[in-house]
């Protein structure tokens, strides 16, 4: 009696340990099928609220990395102007000023920040010394928005 009270119980336990597993495949199975959009920095500047907390894919030429840590830097679009933001994330510590002058290709998702964090970068950004005067991708640096990089490889042509 005891061996077949024993032989249910475990027939239980692996029914539930199975579904169990089942369901975690399902789980990572859905999280493959997120899509990733790609776009340009245009596209996600005309529209933000399209794109934002996606996972985007952009890529533009590196034209300033900031020299306190390495923890932004900013690419610039296809019209030679407007830069856009781009932070470390993931696993991502830092980005190296070598990558200056570069084209690299970034995924990562982009963010629209709320009025409280955007207040709270501008008090960050009157306070460094090394913002003193006006540079190129200024706008961009004080912009509501900006990519949280998730990865990046450098594009050889």
């Amino acid at each position: 009696m005891y061996k077949s009270i024993l032989w249910i119980l475990i027939g239980f336990m692996a029914a539930s340990c199975n579904q169990n597993t089942s369901k975690n495949e399902d789980v990572t199975k859905a999280g493959q099928h997120e899509e990733i959009v790609s776009a340009t920095i245009e596209e996600m500047l005309a529209a933000p609220a399209d794109y934002q907390d996606k996972e985007v894919a952009i890529s533009g030429m590196v034209t300033h990395v900031c020299r306190e840590g390495g923890q932004k830097c900013f690419i610039l679009a296809s019209d030679g102007e407007t830069q856009l933001r781009i932070v470390t994330g993931g696993e991502i510590d830092e980005f190296k000023i070598d990558m200056e002058g570069s084209t690299v290709a970034f995924k990562g998702i982009f963010r629209v920040q709320t009025l409280a964090q955007a207040e709270a970068l501008m008090e960050d950004y009157d306070s460094h010394e090394s913002h003193v005067t006006e540079q190129a991708h200024s706008s961009a640096e004080k912009a509501d928005y900006f990519v949280e990089a998730l990865d990046f490889r450098e594009i050889t042509e």
